[in-house]
């Protein structure tokens, strides 16, 4: 409404600017839905030949077609309980389809039920700092960014803990390190075990963890005590424990049947050390297993973008190439998808479009 009175108000003002040369300015400068706006208040029989009328169509087609985007996208954030994410974009669809009454009885179901978790998690999280479990505080602060990722509160709260997790687990890890730098791996073990349970894939701590295992089985195999090893000696470079690390991650993420993260993870063992022969091992391994799921991956996200859910075409298509990073389909298909993504983001920009906050 107070677009529509804005527009009237330009109209008025215009004078001898035809409706059509201020939609036009409108259009050049970025401002599409303006535009359509001011083409839709101009008088029967103003400028209305055949042309005109299939350029407002036209303009017309192309919002719905945005609309259509706008509520997949918000059906995908909705799903994944991002809550706020999925708010703007339903609310985004209304800006262009004001009328859609469903909709917005739906954008103010999800705005109750958001501001209700949000506050339960915001108790939560108090009660976790106020306890000093650092580890559950961190994860209510997540669980909050992914309900409100637009939450201005939220970045101080984490700056706060990040700083103090920070601190903490440089604390435990410096205390593995000087118990394994002095030959007393019973206490490296119990400092770096304590900086996972605040850091769960902290790859420092995996990597020192996978050394002192395998400085006690060749100690057991050579009838000598742990103690023989001579630390004074250099045993690996702090790339070779964050690749070790990385690794272990990875084994651990296999284990447990997520081979998209193990993926991850072998990769950044490699990163960290290419010569680590046991990550790419498994990860060609893992990726001679799945070869056979990159085409209908492919295929499953063509389906999603031509129902016009772009962001589950988009996860689609980057679990192919995860798998078969050359793959030139799949980088092709991701390329289009987000260059639609940006033109919805651009839209986002227009003036007056309607944000979460309002």
């Amino acid at each position: 409404m107070r677009r529509a009175q804005a527009v009237l108000m330009t109209l008025a003002v215009a004078g001898c600017t035809t409706t059509r040369e201020m939609g036009e300015r409108r259009y050049r400068e970025g401002d599409r839905l303006g535009a359509l706006e001011i083409w839709r208040t101009a008088t029967e029989g103003q400028n209305r030949d055949a042309e005109f009328v299939g350029r407002i169509a036209e303009l017309e087609e192309e919002f719905a077609q945005l609309v259509v985007r706008y509520k997949k996208r918000a059906g995908y954030f909705e799903a994944k309980r991002r809550l706020a994410e999925s708010i703007l974009d339903y609310r985004l669809a209304l800006k262009l389809q004001p009328q859609d009454r469903e909709t917005l009885d739906h954008v103010q179901l999800l705005a109750r039920e958001l501001m209700a978790q949000k506050t339960e998690l915001r108790a939560t999280y108090r009660d976790s700092l106020a306890a000093k479990d650092l580890a559950a505080a961190r994860d209510d602060l997540r669980r909050l960014r992914t309900l409100d990722p637009f939450d201005p509160e939220l970045e101080t709260a984490e700056r706060q803990l990040d700083d103090a997790l920070l601190a903490e687990v440089s604390g435990r890890l410096a205390a593995g390190r000087r118990g394994f730098s002095t030959g007393n791996y019973a206490a490296a073990q119990l400092a770096f075990r304590s900086a996972l349970s605040l850091d769960p894939d902290n790859e420092s701590a995996r990597g020192y963890l996978s050394y002192i295992a395998t400085i006690r089985r060749e100690s057991a195999a050579s009838g000598k005590g742990p103690a023989a090893f001579d630390a004074s000696e250099p045993f690996a470079t702090d790339a070779d424990i964050r690749s070790e690390g990385f690794y272990q991650n990875g084994l651990a993420s296999e284990r447990a049947g997520d081979l998209d993260t193990a993926i991850r993870h072998f990769d950044r063992a490699l990163a960290a050390n290419r010569d680590h022969v046991a990550a790419r091992k498994r990860l060609t391994s893992i990726r001679r297993r799945l070869a056979t799921q990159v085409d209908p991956l492919i295929e499953a996200g063509r389906n999603q973008f031509g129902s016009e859910d772009l962001q589950s075409a988009l996860d689609l298509w980057r679990r192919a190439l995860l798998i078969d990073p050359d793959n030139a389909r799949a980088q092709a298909y991701i390329a289009r998808a987000e260059r639609q993504l940006e033109n919805l983001e651009l839209l986002r920009s227009e003036p007056d479009v309607a944000t979460v906050g309002e």
